[in-house]
């Protein structure tokens, strides 16, 4: 068997769904094994208090505000706060593989890297930018981000994807590159786990719902789950459509329905539970999506799944039958899968989630393709 090189494995961000992404990854290491972490936290110290303590003593929490002004400094001189602290770190505890788990450093620190001896792997979340709807200057900075995302990978010789269909076309894309796949993690911490809290908005819901969950982004296609949803008479009567996350939507009147909740702030972990476990059913009607860890909480929860084709849902529920697919983007049939998720037995299909969940979301399995990913670098 082979010896792992000493492994740094560094996180730059917890937004969105990364802070849950990456504290379910790392916490499937234990201290005995000769893996470091270095985390960017914010205010919220979303990984200090979500990576387990057994951990903290191979860990460095760096907190930095995420405020305008560190996002216009970083922004102006592409350059992040903690870059020498990584550097340092590496040093004292002689690192030989940096893994980032999220974001990808400069050529400046690729170059470092190399110098020290370091072999480099970066995670690849999504080959394009998502298209999103946002004020001009987030737009901006935005794409800014993301053309030098792109650029660090292009120069990264070591990549790590989370999606099938991903890996495939980074292998085209690069031949000369060293590309690696491992699962995605479950989403379901143990706080989510362990919620109990209902929503105060939902306390007096009277009939059942219909729910969407996550942060709203235009790729995510909420627009065409309402189109859905109101055109469809026996469903605006028999159902509420709950909207569950922050961001704004961008649909005239949606406010005004009393068919739909909108629950637009931030969804605390201790809340998701009541709203996955209590719906008829979850839609997640994306126009675009490479990976996600949706698919983990209803299948843990024991939720009926309908999704759009795009690739990521589509290789996962087509061939286990773990839920059901529409069109992407073709709000008819995505009605008619909506009326036929809520009407027909789906005793069978929430028996193949939670099979597809016990086999695929297994934390010890997932720890095991990263350390032979790390056990195989040379």
């Amino acid at each position: 068997m082979k010896m792992m090189k000493r492994t740094l494995i560094v996180a730059t961000t917890s937004y969105a769904g990364m802070g849950p992404y990456v504290s379910e990854i790392v916490n499937t290491f234990s201290p005995q094994d000769d893996v470091y972490f270095f985390f960017h936290d914010y205010e919220d110290d979303f990984f200090r208090k979500n990576v387990k303590k057994e951990l903290h003593g191979k860990s460095v929490f760096y907190r930095e505000a995420n405020s305008p002004l560190v996002k216009i400094l970083n922004l102006l001189t592409n350059k992040s706060s903690y870059d020498s602290k990584i550097l340092h770190f590496c040093l004292e505890k002689e690192i030989e593989i940096v893994h980032f788990i999220n974001g990808a450093p400069d050529r400046n620190m690729q170059c470092k890297f190399k110098q020290m001896g370091i072999i480099l792997l970066s995670t690849v979340h999504d080959l394009e930018a998502h298209e999103m709807d946002k004020a001009w200057y987030k737009m901006y900075r935005q794409k800014i981000l993301n053309e030098r995302l792109a650029e660090n990978f292009k120069v990264s010789e070591r990549i790590i994807t989370n999606s099938v269909e991903q890996f495939t076309r980074l292998k085209g894309m690069y031949p000369g590159k060293k590309v690696f796949y491992h699962s995605f993690p479950s989403l379901v911490t143990k706080e989510i786990e362990q919620g109990k809290v209902i929503p105060v908005e939902m306390k007096n819901l009277e009939k059942p719902y219909i729910l969407f969950f996550g942060r709203i982004e235009k790729y995510k296609g909420v627009n065409n789950l309402y189109k859905a949803f109101s055109a469809n008479s026996e469903l605006s009567k028999n159902y509420i459509l709950v909207i569950a996350g922050n961001g704004e939507l961008g649909i005239d009147g949606i406010g005004r329905d009393k068919n739909v909740l909108l629950i637009q702030r931030y969804i605390m972990d201790s809340e998701v539970a009541y709203l996955y476990k209590n719906a008829a059913c979850v839609v997640y009607p994306y126009i675009s999506a490479t990976q996600s860890g949706v698919l983990s909480l209803a299948y843990y929860f024991g939720t009926p799944v309908l999704a759009s084709d795009v690739p990521f849902f589509k290789n996962i529920i087509a061939p286990n039958q773990a839920g059901l697919l529409f069109e992407s983007g073709n709000v008819q049939n995505l009605g008619s899968q909506l009326m036929k998720i809520l009407t027909e037995d789906v005793s069978g299909l929430k028996a193949k989630e939670k099979e597809y969940y016990c086999s695929n979301y297994d934390g010890v399995a997932l720890k095991q393709q990263l350390m032979e990913i790390y056990e195989s670098q040379n």
